[in-house]
């Protein structure tokens, strides 16, 4: 196959997911003068909405805070903006607003013209166009189109018939539905930059060592528990073990709670920290109380624990400062609150009304050693009846490989967080971007931001500039980052858990990419106005006070 040829003009942008990330990413890249033709975005299943497709989420799941923190989505009138938002709510407000701002959606049966700028000639029609939509707004000439049941199977760099510049070929399958059958097809499609999204892709299930006999019950990851597999194992009397401690158990075990179920255990080394809803919920309702004072005095507080354990020491300062939070109920734990030990916070909301419930359950702390009949044994000897294993441990994020011209293989989720600038790019492959949040389940505040950052900052550098000037930008601030989480003594982390994000880490992104977009957008009013400036000085504080707030800001688009 030949080299396609460089396209001039606008650009054929590819998102890898139709989550919420992903309608954070149209909204911002469609605002303003942009360089954009058309999004496309490929998704692997036969609906819309990642996390909070119904399809792939477990039984009653809920955002972990309000309504209000997804300003985004357009909500009900009727629904209260200071409580939670079912899953299914949550998927119907997105489908919504794909419906708003005009994005096809295209089932698998509907696939016929997929693929068809595979050599770049669409492209060039795309341009053809451009004449006859002067009276469009930018807005509207950018085109969005949902694929569903498609799925990347790699993608490959490819360098144009320009030696300067480089296109994204990706090798996708599609899924075609027909009344008998369902067939998948191979076919291509080639863009200029391309955004990974998706963290919940794939629940990850432990491998149990087996006892002499085979265990015969059933494992289920918590995302398998489905309303009507929930119902089903209540109406079996199944015997169930909830594992681990992470919000995902601690919802499984509240709903078998709420449906007076008591034939379950709940398994777990540790419980996890979280912040208390009620807090959480006060910053929407009322910010200017005395109470909201004296939470942001604990979100100091707060911050000050977290930073000790993300530079891996335990000072009695950081011990007291969680005690102080545990007793106001600032943070709770239904079963560490004695302990004083923060351990890897991955940013849960927790009902203070349900520590209780959590306490009175049957549980046991200890791990799995091996599964044999329908029981498990721990690892100090003790048996547990279990026809169903309800594991909520995580989830995996494997990536797509990406093919070079000289043969090799980048398998994105096999690398560490060292060799990804912002956790998002590396230099070796400059047109793709890894969409991993850089703040604790912040989804749409951090997609928003990655999304101006894109538009206003990388892709007039990445599509006018030589490739070897984006690639040497990209190692400097590389290399800039990793010096600073070494002279600030981060902790490892794991860049593909979303849930697992240093206070180093997150506070590098937040300040860069608040940095760079403001450069960009006083640059770039300057320019329309005939030059405006800000003195250094004045610059440095409002850096410093914007920096300041996002360390700490509420994670108020937690989901």
């Amino acid at each position: 196959m030949s080299a396609p040829p460089p396209v001039k003009g606008k650009k054929v942008i590819v998102i890898i997911g139709a989550g919420l990330s992903s309608v954070a990413l149209v909204k911002a890249l469609r605002r303003g003068d942009s360089t954009i033709s058309k999004i496309i975005i490929l998704e692997a299943k036969d609906d819309i909405g990642g996390t909070w497709n119904p399809k792939q989420c477990y039984h009653n799941l809920q955002t972990h805070g309000v309504r209000a923190g997804f300003s985004l989505l357009p909500w009900d009138r009727f629904d209260s903006p200071y409580d939670h938002a079912h899953h299914k709510d949550v998927h119907g407000a997105m489908k919504n607003l794909f419906r708003k701002e005009n994005v096809v959606v295209v089932e698998g049966a509907q696939h016929q013209n997929f693929g068809q700028n595979s050599n770049g000639n669409e492209e060039e029609k795309e341009e053809e166009k451009s004449n006859a939509e002067k009276n469009m707004t930018t807005e509207k000439r950018v085109e969005v189109t949902v694929y569903l049941s498609t799925r990347v199977k790699s993608m490959e760099m490819v360098q144009t018939t320009s030696s300067s510049s480089s296109r994204v070929k990706l090798n996708v399958l599609c899924t075609k539905f027909s009344e008998a059958d369902k067939d998948e097809e191979e076919r291509a499609l080639f863009a200029d930059f391309v955004i990974y999204t998706g963290t919940t892709h794939q629940p990850k299930v432990p491998e149990f060592a087996q006892g002499e006999n085979k265990y015969t019950g059933e494992i289920l990851a918590a995302a398998d528990v489905s309303s009507n597999k929930f119902d089903e194992i209540l109406e079996r009397k199944h015997k169930v073990v909830v594992l681990g401690g992470s919000k995902a158990a601690m919802d499984t075990v509240w709903n078998f709670n709420q449906r007076g179920y008591t034939s379950f255990v709940w398994l777990f080394r540790k419980t996890y920290w979280g912040t208390n809803f009620s807090y959480f919920q006060s910053s929407f309702i009322n910010k200017s109380s005395l109470f909201a004072r004296w939470r942001k005095v604990l979100q100091y507080v707060f911050m000050k624990v977290r930073l000790d354990f993300d530079m891996s020491r335990s000072s009695w300062l950081s011990r007291v400062g969680l005690f102080i939070l545990a007793k106001v109920g600032y943070l709770l734990n239904p079963f560490d609150a004695t302990t004083y030990d923060l351990g890897n916070f991955h940013g849960a909301i927790i009902e203070p009304e349900r520590m209780q419930p959590y306490r009175k359950s049957s549980h046991l702390r200890g791990e799995i050693g091996y599964l044999e009949g329908k029981k498990l044994y721990t690892t100090k000897g003790l048996g547990v009846d279990a026809d169903v294993i309800i594991c909520c441990t995580g989830y995996d994020n494997p990536k797509a490989p990406i093919l070079f011209p000289n043969g090799t293989k980048f398998f994105a989720h096999e690398e560490s967080g060292d060799k990804f600038w912002k956790g998002m790019v590396t230099p070796a492959i400059p047109h793709v971007l890894f969409m991993n949040t850089f703040s604790l389940g912040n989804i749409l505040h951090d997609a928003t931001t990655v999304g101006h950052w894109l538009r206003s900052c990388y892709f007039p550098q990445l599509f006018d500039k030589p490739i070897e000037s984006t690639k040497s930008i990209i190692q400097k601030g590389l290399d800039a980052q990793n010096e600073e989480m070494k002279n600030t003594k981060c902790r490892s982390y794991n860049l593909w858990n979303s849930f697992d994000r240093p206070v180093q880490y997150m506070y590098y992104c937040g300040r860069t990419f608040e940095k760079e977009i403001y450069e960009a957008d006083l640059l770039f009013r300057s320019r329309k106005s005939g030059g405006i400036s800000i003195s250094s000085p004045i610059r440095r504080w409002m850096y410093s006070w914007s920096c300041a707030s996002f360390l700490l800001a509420d994670d108020t688009n937690v989901n």
